[in-house]
């Protein structure tokens, strides 16, 4: 497993947890999204494959998370 693969997969993970913490569904998280900024707001698929490590999330999604969330996106 490559480097780049096992970060997109502990990105992941911390974002599902940190989502079922807050007890959101995908729908609820990617409605949230939008609400804040509908532009760069991500599809309830995207979220599933970041959740998955299938996608890495650009530097605007991971900015919009990290505001809905109140982390840096560092934490991340």
């Amino acid at each position: 497993m490559s480097l780049h693969t096992r970060k997109s997969h502990f990105l992941g993970a911390k974002l599902r947890a940190l989502r079922k913490r807050n007890g959101l569904t995908l729908e609820e998280l990617s409605a949230r999204c939008i609400q804040l900024d509908a532009e760069r707001a991500p599809s309830v698929s995207y979220l599933s494959m970041i959740e998955s490590g299938k996608r890495v999330p650009s530097a605007d999604v991971l900015e919009l998370l990290s505001a809905l969330f109140q982390r840096e996106p560092r934490w991340f």
